[in-house]
C-alpha cells in the first residue's frame, strides 16, 4: 500500500497524526511531498523519521508556480533540496512546465504526476501516476482539499489496519511509457 500527503511544511505536519499510524502498525511508512523554501532553518526537515519520504513538492507552493518554470527553475530545486529528501518531485496542483519534466530526466530523479499529464509526460521519466485505489491513498495535510487527513481520519486508519504491506512512492515509480494511439 503506498500512501501519500501532500503540503508538508513547518507548523503543517500532522506530525502526531503519523506517529499514531505508526505507533499502531510499526511498519507503516508513507511519502510526504514538503515544500523547501518554506523551511526556516534548513535542517528542519530532519525532525521526521526515517519512516517517512520527503519528496519536493514545488519551492514555494504558490498556485502555479511550476507551470512556467524553466530548466534553471528545476535546475535550482533539484540542486537545493535538502540533504533528507529523495530525489522526486509533485508540481503543486499537478501544473508543470515541459522544462521541468525534461530537468527531471535530466537529473534521473522521478515525477509523481496526475493521469491529465499522460500525453505530455516523457516516455522513460521514472513516474507515479495518481491513482487512488485499493493499493494508494493519496491525500493532503490540511482539510482543503476534501481528503484532509483530519477529515479522513478513519478511513486512513482502517486502510492502516487492512494494509499487507507499505511502500514509499519512491518504490512505486516505474518508467514512464506512452500510450500509442490504435
Amino acid at each position: 500500500m503506498v500512501f501519500d500527503w501532500d503540503d508538508a511544511w513547518p507548523g503543517h505536519t500532522a506530525l502526531m497524526r503519523f506517529h499514531m499510524l505508526h505507533e499502531f502498525r510499526p511498519d507503516f511508512r508513507c511519502t510526504l511531498f514538503a515544500v523547501p523554501g518554506r523551511a526556516p532553518r534548513p535542517d528542519w526537515w530532519e525532525l521526521f523519521p526515517p519512516w517517512i519520504e520527503l519528496a519536493v513538492h514545488g519551492w514555494t507552493h504558490s498556485p502555479m508556480e511550476c507551470a512556467d518554470w524553466t530548466l534553471d527553475d528545476i535546475e535550482f530545486a533539484i540542486h537545493h533540496k535538502p540533504p533528507r529528501f529523495v530525489e522526486g518531485f509533485k508540481a503543486p496542483f499537478w501544473a508543470l512546465s515541459d522544462a521541468v519534466y525534461e530537468g527531471l530526466g535530466r537529473a534521473g530523479w522521478w515525477v509523481a504526476d496526475h493521469p491529465a499529464n499522460d500525453a505530455r509526460r516523457p516516455a522513460g521519466l521514472s513516474t507515479h501516476v495518481l491513482n487512488v485505489g485499493p493499493d494508494h491513498w493519496h491525500g493532503h495535510i490540511g482539510n482543503d482539499c476534501g481528503n484532509g487527513i483530519e477529515e479522513t481520519w478513519g478511513h486512513v486508519c482502517r486502510l492502516v489496519r487492512d494494509a499487507e504491506s507499505f511502500e514509499f512512492v519512491s518504490e512505486a515509480v516505474t518508467p514512464w511509457r506512452q500510450k500509442v494511439a490504435a
